[in-house]
C-alpha cells in the first residue's frame, strides 16, 4: 500500500503558504515555512489509509541553503504522524529537490493526522509525502517529467 500525500492538499494549511513559482521545474506547487525568522503554525490534514501497518517514509524537500554551504539549516522542519514527530529533521539536505527518507512509523488506525511542523520561520520546503509499505522501494522517482504520471497514478 502507498500513500501519496500533496502538501498542497493539507486541509489546513496553518501558517505555511503554498508556492506555485517552480511547478514547471519540480511538477506541483509546494508549501513554504516564510515566517521571518518566527517559526509558523502548523499545516496539518487527515489522511486515510487502507490499511494499518509499518510503513516506510520519504519527504520530498530541500535545504535550500545547501548551494552555497551556508550552516544552520534554516529551512529545518519536522512531521507528525498521529502527534508524534517522526525522528527525522527535514529540510536538512540535498541542495535540490530529493525524497529525503524519513525512517518507519507505524499505522494503527485508518484515519491518521499529520502535521508539518516549522523549526525556524526560515522558508522550509516541502513538496510531498510518501508512506509505502513496499519494501523493495528504494527512492521514488524524482524528474518532473515522470513523476507527473507516477503522481497521477496515486489517483
Amino acid at each position: 500500500a502507498n500513500v501519496l500525500v500533496e502538501a498542497e492538499s493539507f486541509a489546513n494549511q496553518g501558517g505555511w503558504s503554498l508556492d506555485t513559482q517552480f511547478i514547471h521545474v519540480m511538477g506541483s506547487p509546494y508549501l513554504l515555512a516564510h515566517g521571518l525568522g518566527q517559526p509558523v503554525a502548523d499545516a496539518t490534514t487527515t489522511v486515510t489509509f487502507s490499511k494499518p501497518g509499518t510503513y516506510r517514509v520519504f519527504v520530498r524537500t530541500k535545504d535550500w541553503v545547501a548551494r552555497w554551504n551556508a550552516s544552520g539549516k534554516p529551512g529545518r522542519f519536522q512531521v507528525f504522524v498521529d502527534g508524534v514527530p517522526l525522528k527525522e529533521t527535514f529540510g536538512t539536505r540535498f541542495a535540490d529537490w530529493m525524497w529525503h527518507p524519513g525512517g518507519t512509523v507505524e499505522i494503527k488506525n485508518t484515519q491518521v493526522k499529520l502535521a508539518l511542523h516549522d523549526l525556524t520561520g526560515f522558508d522550509g520546503r516541502c513538496d510531498a509525502i510518501l508512506f509505502t509499505d513496499d519494501a523493495a522501494m528504494t527512492i521514488p522517482p524524482n524528474d518532473s517529467a515522470p513523476m507527473a504520471s507516477w503522481r497521477r497514478s496515486f489517483g
